[in-house]
Order: structure tokens, then C-alpha cells, then sequence
């Protein structure tokens, strides 16, 4: 599944949902969207966004934050396009950057970035110096 993810009623990225990996998240998303959030910025975790989704799920692909910036960097040579669900606060989090910090905690390793990079770092950028943009997140086949 691909989601659109905009800022302020501008596209800003697609997102794959690994469907195999996380079946029972991705049929939360496909049956709650489209919604609309408040973009808040990481303080801690470094160059990630991310907002509150009033969706109950379960864990699902597991990883520590800080392996799947490992792992991506393994794959693909830099973290960022990552895209977790942190299940105890019900957020939805997409990494723009690769300055990330390592933290042990628990998070389902959901998707990734397929396009629009550049337009999710510039969003990410601006996020950080003023929070409180609208994030909106849809299904990109009903867009």
C-alpha cells in the first residue's frame, strides 16, 4: 500500500506500507484514512517528524529505533525514509535525515520512503524551526 503524506495541503512524500511485514497496522491505516494531525519534530531521536493518529494497533516487525537506522544504513547507506508507528502513543514517525540519534526503544518498523526526499527534508527543516503544520495522510490510490 502507498500512502501520500502532505504538509499544509502540499504532497509532500509516498510512503510504502511493508504490508507483508505489518498486516494487521496496514489494515488499521487502509480502514481509518485519509486523517489530518499536528506535524511535531523529534527533540530526542534527531531528524524525524511525526504526529499522533487516533488508530489502536499492534506491534508489529519490531526492531529498537536504533537498529533501523543501522539496518537502513547497512542497506541502503543512510537512515532516513524511515517510516516506524510507535504503538504506547499512537504516532506515526518518517524519518527526513540521517542525523539520528541511537535510543533503545521499541518501535514497529513499518515502511519507507519512495519518493519526495528532498520535499520531506524541506518540510522536516521547517517543522523544526516552527511545529504545528497540518499533516495529512492518505491512501495514495485515492488520491
Amino acid at each position: 500500500m502507498h500512502l501520500i503524506m502532505s504538509v499544509d495541503g502540499v504532497d509532500t512524500c509516498t510512503i510504502e506500507v511493508f504490508e507483508d511485514k505489518v498486516p494487521r497496522i496496514a489494515a488499521e491505516l487502509r480502514a481509518q484514512l485519509p486523517q489530518k494531525g499536528i506535524l511535531q519534530h523529534g527533540k530526542i531521536i534527531g531528524e524525524m517528524v511525526f504526529w499522533t493518529m487516533p488508530i489502536v494497533a499492534p506491534w508489529e516487525n519490531v526492531y529498537l529505533t536504533e537498529e533501523v537506522g543501522a539496518m537502513r544504513r547497512e542497506e541502503k547507506g543512510y537512515a532516513r525514509g524511515s517510516v516506524c508507528w510507535y504503538n504506547p502513543r499512537q504516532q506515526f514517525c518518517v524519518v527526513y535525515g540521517d542525523d539520528l540519534a541511537d535510543e533503545p526503544l521499541k518501535i514497529s518498523y513499518i515502511g519507507e520512503v519512495v519518493s519526495g526526499e528532498l520535499e520531506l527534508a524541506l518540510a522536516g527543516h521547517r517543522n523544526w524551526l516552527q511545529q504545528g503544520q497540518v499533516v495529512e495522510l492518505r491512501i495514495a490510490d485515492a488520491a
